[in-house]
């Protein structure tokens, strides 16, 4: 798949709710010929994924606003504007928005196909609405996802089970 040039502007790419977060599609694998996939979150307060592990993508955020805490396998990063983090796919890792106002990081993904995770275990985001709480359906939505993507979540006790 040969890779094409592209801009979007905020607003523009494809948008989902998952765990209770927005997420924007800037690039898709389609758009970059596999070679990555670059998402915009917009995080609420305590928001972000539960603990997981990525078996075949490399992850890494850019924080555009707000405050973030990053774990990094054994360690845990503040993360303000400007920082960027990484983890090697294989690394236990997470992202919660650690202010009191939603906040936005980009999220990548090397190689690209793991969004398509986020489409399958997601809703579309309606315009002007909020996003769902985390609830039975999109835990199980995840779970299957994530079997099928190599994504091993690691729910908090009483979630997810």
């Amino acid at each position: 798949m040969q890779p094409t040039s592209i801009s979007r502007h905020r607003g523009e790419g494809r948008r989902i709710w998952i765990v209770g977060d927005e997420i924007e599609f800037k690039a898709t694998g389609e758009d970059t010929g596999g070679q990555f996939a670059l998402l915009e979150v917009i995080a609420s307060p305590g928001g972000g994924p539960p603990p997981h592990v990525h078996k075949n993508e490399d992850e890494f955020w850019y924080v555009l606003d707000g405050e973030f805490e990053i774990l990094q396998d054994d360690r845990t990063v503040r993360a303000t504007p400007g920082t960027y983090a990484y983890v090697p796919r294989g690394t236990l890792h997470r992202f919660e928005n650690v202010a009191d106002t939603p906040s936005r990081v980009l999220v990548g993904f090397s190689p690209a196909g793991f969004e398509r995770f986020f489409f399958e275990a997601g809703v579309p985001a309606a315009d002007g609405g909020d996003p769902p709480p985390l609830g039975p359906e999109e835990i199980e939505r995840t779970n299957i996802a994530a079997a099928k993507y190599g994504m091993e979540v690691r729910w908090p006790e009483g979630v997810g089970a």
